[in-house]
């Protein structure tokens, strides 16, 4: 509750806020949902990825030092920021706010951030340490949707949760079996344009299935962060440009072919 309430705060005062995410499935997806959000209520924002030889992993101080530059008010990690106590003193000190969604393991002392969304805190919430950032980030929107009144379609992107949860190979238990079910059940991949291109480019005609999530569409999306720069697949999952999607699409299949 408290992380929503920062960020309908920040979307009221018109803040500018930047999405920071992994640059794996989990991260992208996060980043995805987050991003499609704020565009869609045409909220100031920008998001990065990092790049793993020029980055290194997670949210450095490094990293941040440059992101500051142009200027957010809020920073919002996704799938990182459990281990960034250097990082998030930075943002302190710069009086900039900043909500960590993870799932990664987090030791005392933690961070010294708004808030930290993390399961394995061990302050009540560990029974949902099989859940992913990405569907950590989804119920933070859905809560954000429906506390803002803003008629969001989040639940058309509910199959990057899914996505996300098979990739970081969580178990489908639970909630996890659940969305599971219900994703496969109601997903028309005809209204998804990067999952309808990738079955199109790889010639598959069935039905989505969690096979296809975790050994087709997953590995094709994590080749970027694994041999070039993470921001492609990203882009990919964020627009509805259909060209770009193609054009992403192709240069991430000859990228997961390479890694192969």
């Amino acid at each position: 509750l408290l992380a929503s309430n920062i960020l309908i705060k920040s979307i009221i005062n018109r803040d500018k806020i930047c999405v920071l995410g992994d640059y794996d499935v989990d991260g992208c997806s996060a980043t995805a949902l987050l991003v499609r959000f704020l565009k869609f209520i045409n909220h100031p924002h920008f998001y990065y990825i990092p790049e793993r030889s020029k980055d290194g992993y997670g949210a450095s101080k490094t990293l941040l030092k440059r992101l500051i530059l142009r200027k957010p008010k809020l920073i919002i990690m996704v799938d990182c920021g459990s281990t960034s106590n250097d990082a998030v003193s930075f943002l302190n000190h710069k009086k900039i706010k900043s909500i960590i969604i993870d799932h990664h393991e987090i030791n005392k002392p933690f961070p010294k951030s708004d808030v930290i969304i993390n399961p394995k805190k061990e302050d009540g919430y560990k029974q949902y340490n099989y859940l992913c950032a990405t569907t950590l980030t989804y119920f933070l929107l859905d809560i954000v949707n429906k506390k803002g009144k803003f008629n969001y379609k989040l639940s058309n992107f509910l199959i990057y949760v899914l996505l996300a949860t098979v990739c970081d190979v969580m178990p489908l238990r639970y909630l996890n079996r659940t969305i599971a079910k219900n994703v496969l059940k109601k997903f028309d991949i005809k209204k998804n344009i990067p999952f309808n291109i990738f079955f199109k480019l790889n010639n598959k005609k069935d039905q989505l299935t969690i096979e296809d999530l975790g050994y087709l569409i997953g590995p094709i999306i994590n080749s970027a962060g694994r041999l070039n720069n993470s921001n492609i697949s990203a882009q990919l999952l964020i627009s509805n440009d259909t060209e770009l999607i193609k054009k992403n699409s192709q240069l991430l299949i000859e990228l997961n072919n390479k890694r192969k």
